[in-house]
Order: structure tokens, then C-alpha cells, then sequence
């Protein structure tokens, strides 16, 4: 198989990927503005370079093979970043609102940032964000992108999940006596816990066979946001996610004083409206998140 630039098969790709999507080659057709035949000869021809069969074909009905759906994978972040890429040259199919909603603890810890860096590459894009309650069930319809904590119940919209949180403890420099910390979980217990609403000490100390109550000074605040502060600020350890701490550990406001040994109750889910209603800022967003969120 020899592929390169000059002979990629840029049209039998995007066949393939519209054939897959769909399951369904008249469909494919349809939505190129090609015939079917053409859309099958592409297909076929996409094959014999490649050397594997994309699909098992049952009757009328694709599905598609091992290879195929490793490719599928690949051509579909292709033609997303080109997308991407096309549209953001053009100034004036971007100019608008993005209403994005998120609970106030994720805005705060991560969110807004990625929204900063987005929006330095969006100028265009006036962001507002607004709250979502964790474990919300139901979403207001001017949201058209949210980050839910808990699965909320958006039967007409497309719901994923993101991650899901992890809990190690986290504190300021400063907080570390001066021989260092040992590392042993139990020493942690001569430090003072943070707390926050859901309270992840009781299971984590668990995990390491101890007993919470045998520490000496326990603050309790109201949310996550509240809680990293209070790290930052040496009022104690709080148990952090990476991702809502990545920032603080890089650059040494927050160390890690152990692993992950707690992983949250529910998970983070991304909120879109469906592919054939989604506003191209929301779309730009959404595929932006999850980039940032892989790396992250």
C-alpha cells in the first residue's frame, strides 16, 4: 500500500466516511449530490489501495469492519479539523454568540480558561456562560453547549461522556515541613483536610486503611473551587482532580502529595444539540474541549 499526499483519495475518503455514518450508500449519495453508483465505486476503488476490506456486507445493509472502523476514526478528525480550518479564516461565518453552560465549580477551576484560549483564536465568538447545577437533569434550550456533572436527561440532544474525575491529594508548597513530606498516607493525617460538599476523605483514607477522624484540624467549604483555593491559600490538603489542578502543579503552586486513589461517583458529560442543528461555533467548541481535555 503506498499512500502519500499526492495520491491520497481525498473523494473516495469522504464517500467512505458519509457511507459509514449512515450505514447506507443511497443515503451517503444523497448528502454528497453523487449517485450511488459513484459513491459504491469509490468505495470499492478506496478498498483495493488499501488493501482491506472497509465493510462486511450483509444484503443492503453496511457495517463496518475492523479496518474500517479504524479509519473511520482517522477520516472523521480529518475532515473535522479541515473544517475547522476553512471556517476559521472566514470571520463572518463566525461572528455571533456561543452560550455555553457548566456548573460554577467547573467554570471556575478549568472552563474559563480553555473559553480564553479558544476565544483568542475566535475573536469573533462573544462567549457567555452560564451555570448548570451539578447533577442537573434538565437544560435550558439557549444552552448550546454544556459540561454536566451527572448525565442530565437530553433525550433530543447529543450526550457523551468526557472523563471522569480521579482524586489525589494536593496542598501548597508551603504546607510541606521542611524535611519534606514522606509520602505515607498516614502522614497526611498531621496535616489539616480540606473538605468540600461530597466529601471524597471518608473513602479515600479508606483506601489506605485510615480513619479521617484521627486527623487534627478539618476546614470545610462549600465546592471544589473553594476547596483548591484553600490549598493554594496552605490551609490544608484537598483531594483534586488533574485536570481542575494541572495548571497549579505545573507550575508549583500545588504539589501532589500521592496518587489518585478516588474515582468520582458520576461522571462529566458534553451536551450538543445534533449534527444537523449544531451552529458551527458550537461545533468549533465542542471539538476544541475535547481536544484540550485529551492533552490536558
Amino acid at each position: 500500500m503506498q499512500i502519500s499526499r499526492r495520491n491520497l483519495p481525498l473523494n473516495a475518503l469522504r464517500s467512505f466516511e458519509a457511507a459509514a455514518r449512515h450505514c447506507h450508500l443511497r443515503r451517503a449519495a444523497a448528502e454528497l449530490g453523487v449517485t450511488h453508483g459513484a459513491v459504491s465505486r469509490q468505495i470499492r476503488q478506496l478498498e483495493e489501495q488499501l488493501g482491506v476490506r472497509l465493510f462486511d456486507r450483509s444484503g443492503r445493509s453496511l457495517v463496518l469492519s475492523e479496518p474500517g472502523r479504524r479509519l473511520l476514526q482517522v477520516v472523521t478528525d480529518a475532515l473535522d479539523r479541515l473544517t475547522e480550518g476553512t471556517l476559521s479564516i472566514d470571520p463572518g461565518s463566525l461572528r455571533g454568540a456561543l452560550v455555553i453552560g457548566a456548573p460554577p465549580s467547573i467554570s471556575a477551576c478549568w472552563l474559563l480558561a480553555m473559553v480564553g484560549k479558544f476565544q483568542r483564536s475566535y475573536p469573533e465568538i462573544e462567549v457567555r456562560v452560564e451555570d448548570v447545577q451539578p447533577m442537573q437533569r434538565e437544560l435550558p434550550p439557549e444552552i448550546e453547549v454544556a459540561v454536566c456533572f451527572g448525565e442530565p436527561d437530553a433525550p433530543r440532544r447529543v450526550v457523551r461522556e468526557l472523563f471522569r474525575e480521579r482524586y489525589a491529594p494536593v496542598a501548597s508548597p508551603g504546607l510541606i515541613p521542611a524535611g519534606g513530606f514522606s509520602g505515607r498516607a498516614a502522614d497526611l493525617l498531621q496535616l489539616p483536610l480540606i473538605h468540600d460538599r461530597h466529601d471524597r476523605w471518608q473513602r479515600w483514607l479508606a483506601n489506605e486503611g485510615l480513619d479521617p477522624q484521627q486527623a487534627e484540624v478539618h476546614l470545610h467549604v462549600r465546592d471544589s473551587y473553594l476547596g483548591i483555593c484553600a490549598a493554594r491559600d496552605g490551609c490544608g490538603v484537598f483531594l483534586a482532580d488533574r485536570i481542575e489542578v494541572g495548571a497549579d502543579l505545573r507550575t508549583g503552586n500545588l504539589v501532589a502529595l500521592g496518587e489518585p486513589g478516588v474515582e468520582a461517583r458520576f461522571s462529566h458529560y458534553l451536551v450538543t444539540e445534533q449534527p444537523d442543528v449544531i451552529g458551527v461555533r458550537a461545533r468549533l467548541f465542542a471539538e476544541y474541549l475535547v481536544r484540550e481535555l485529551a492533552v490536558g
